[in-house]
């Protein structure tokens, strides 16, 4: 199926003429058509750009002056990006006409490659959650699809983009990649620009992409990141730090998966070793006190007299986070720092740590709690509890799928990098992506799943 070609397959085909830009987008826009009303991953479209600029990136490739290798790939964006002519209502009833007057600086950088932007994507209200509940999982869909990227997750894992950009605050790019099978990277907080994007909290928030490969994620980094390239090189013998006691409260069917990573890792001959961390209690409360207190900054200023009206889980954070005070506020910045300067700590004896992106396997998605270590806990702390951490700290991370289940789908881990090492942190996960040689038929699975999906639909509406 040319869907689920790679981005980087596909971008090879368009070089060899053998396939149009036209033709990729009429594909996926086909697609969508047929599959995504059931699957909701889109909340609007934006088609007649889309085929002007497949049209123009053509006419480039005809007088082979492409401008690289996103030029004419279809790809999505999260709706709490501003992408024009798009309504991009951030999950958030109020918004539902907001048409942004231009694009974000990572839209922007993506159209100026070349890409082809097909629409904006499905997040939670305000990116408060992790479950993005309008949209089913394709390849689960008894499963939540994460949030809050869960549009950005879902599309990518059903074929109805060749990649998508999403946020991530808390875990937000990492969790939907982790519950659709997919891969995801947060950057090193900063460089890519959040100008453009609607905030949760500013001081956590972090823009980057999702895709079916590394060398897809790869692929569009390298457009949104305009920094330096960092000069580097990938050793022939990793070494790795693995910290049990950050998720010793992990599901035996997590902790297993870790096992049979760290087994594939040490028979590759990398060097694997225990390090302790801080574990993920030195921050939740920090992050709760830190993203509660700006976004309630952000919406009581920007939104007065209407953020009362938000969905229930962005009004009670808002209204959490009036009620955080200074002297709380600053305390959980000072154990930011600390956490921060402890994990950088690390990478002078280190060149990747790896850790689950989830405690658990995706949960249910009528369930709202899930069991963890004998206690019951909201999905939301259980989905973002070992992803929060490095959005405080600001350290770039990968999570790829790294462990095969019976069904076909995957369990995913976290590569966390030193800061600013994010082109060495992503040329090392395509490393141990090729060791761990895990491989998750897209298309199949969501051929299996689609009586289901089409089921959830209207039972949900």
């Amino acid at each position: 199926m040319p869907h689920f070609l790679t981005l980087v397959s596909a971008a090879g085909a368009l070089r060899a003429k053998n396939v149009s830009a036209r033709e990729l987008l009429g594909e996926i826009l086909d697609r969508i058509d047929s599959d995504d009303r059931f699957i909701r991953a889109y909340s609007d479209l934006t088609r007649e750009t889309a085929e002007r600029e497949a049209a123009e990136s053509d006419l480039r490739h005809a007088r082979n002056e492409a401008r690289g290798p996103l030029d004419g790939i279809p790809v999505a964006v999260k709706d709490l990006i501003d992408t024009t002519p798009a309504r991009c209502r951030a999950g958030l009833p109020h918004l539902v006409h907001y048409r942004p007057q231009r694009d974000a600086d990572a839209v922007t950088l993506l159209r100026q490659a070349g890409a082809v932007v097909v629409g904006v994507l499905e997040t939670d209200a305000g990116a408060f959650g992790t479950r993005t509940p309008q949209v089913i999982n394709p390849i689960a869909p008894g499963l939540i699809a994460g949030g809050s990227s869960g549009g950005a997750g879902a599309a990518v894992c059903a074929g109805l983009a060749y990649g998508a950009i999403g946020t991530d605050t808390g875990g937000s790019i990492r969790i939907p990649a982790a519950c659709c099978s997919v891969l995801g990277f947060k950057p090193t907080w900063g460089r890519v620009s959040a100008h453009g994007v609607r905030p949760l909290a500013q001081s956590c928030d972090h823009v980057g992409p999702l895709a079916r490969t590394v060398a897809d994620l790869q692929a569009i980094q390298a457009v949104l990141d305009p920094l330096p390239r960092e000069v580097f090189e990938t050793p022939t013998r990793l070494r790795i730090g693995v910290s049990p006691d950050y998720f010793g409260d992990a599901d035996p069917l997590v902790a297993e998966a870790m096992a049979l990573v760290v087994s594939a890792l040490t028979r590759a001959r990398h060097s694997v070793r225990e390090v302790r961390m801080p574990l993920p209690d030195a921050i939740m409360g920090s992050h709760m006190v830190t993203v509660t207190r700006e976004a309630a900054k952000y919406h009581t200023e920007q939104f007065p007299g209407l953020w009362q009206a938000h969905p229930d889980i962005a009004r009670d954070a808002i209204e959490f986070g009036r009620t955080v005070s200074d002297a709380d506020y600053a305390v959980a910045q000072a154990r930011r720092r600390q956490v921060a300067d402890a994990v950088e700590g690390l990478f002078s004896g280190l060149d990747i740590l790896i850790l689950p992106t989830l405690p658990v396997d995706a949960p249910d998605r009528d369930v709202e709690t899930v069991r963890l270590d004998g206690c019951e806990i909201s999905v939301l702390e259980a989905t973002i509890r070992y992803t929060a951490m490095f959005n405080h700290t600001g350290h770039p991370v990968v999570s790829i799928p790294a462990s095969r289940l019976p069904d076909g789908r995957a369990l995913s881990v976290q590569i966390v990098g030193a800061r600013h090492n994010d082109q060495r942190l992503l040329a090392i996960a395509r490393q141990l992506e090729d060791i761990l040689a895990v491989t998750v038929d897209y298309g199949s699975l969501a051929r299996a799943a689609q009586m289901n999906v089409r089921r959830l639909r209207r039972r949900y509406t």
